[in-house]
């Protein structure tokens, strides 16, 4: 009877999920709620097709590979994967960064689209393919979840 006193009970993963640091549960719930946007595609085509000029092809589907990075930082106790999903995003801004560069200054610039949304770029689109990305990886990397992932 001895040993059953001293094991401990596991805290459930909705426990878990209200223990952790506040910035990876808005992220959790933003990177849930854009994966079901980036799979729009498949149960709104007219509105995947409205936002495509401003999401690129992927759309936000690159939400979706963090995510379970996301979800092992929340639900175990090695808060290291947050910084996998912070590197995920960087790759993000890199492309989104260069994408921008072709289609605003370089290569593609005035490139002919037929007015085909899957062809379009829309000069805003920089705002969801590295602006939106790089507001979560400074959130992501901030000094109070480095303490939290160091003190947890």
């Amino acid at each position: 009877l001895g040993d059953v006193y001293k094991r401990q009970v596991k805290p459930s993963p909705q426990l878990q999920f209200r223990q952790c640091h506040w910035i990876l549960r808005a992220y959790v719930v933003f990177a849930l709620l854009a994966s079901v946007w980036s799979l729009s595609s498949f149960f709104a085509g007219e509105l995947h097709a409205t936002v495509v000029p401003f999401t690129g092809w992927s759309g936000l589907s690159y939400y979706m590979s963090t995510l379970y990075f996301a979800i092992v930082a929340v639900i175990t106790p090695n808060r290291k994967p947050v910084y996998l999903v912070a590197a995920l995003l960087g790759v993000v801004i890199v492309f989104g960064g260069l994408e921008a560069y072709q289609h605003l200054w370089g290569s593609k610039v005035g490139r002919i689209d037929n007015g085909n949304p899957y062809l379009i770029y829309h000069p805003a689109r920089p705002a969801i393919t590295v602006a939106l990305p790089a507001f979560w990886l400074a959130l992501l990397i901030s000094p109070s979840m480095k303490r939290w992932i160091k003190n947890s």
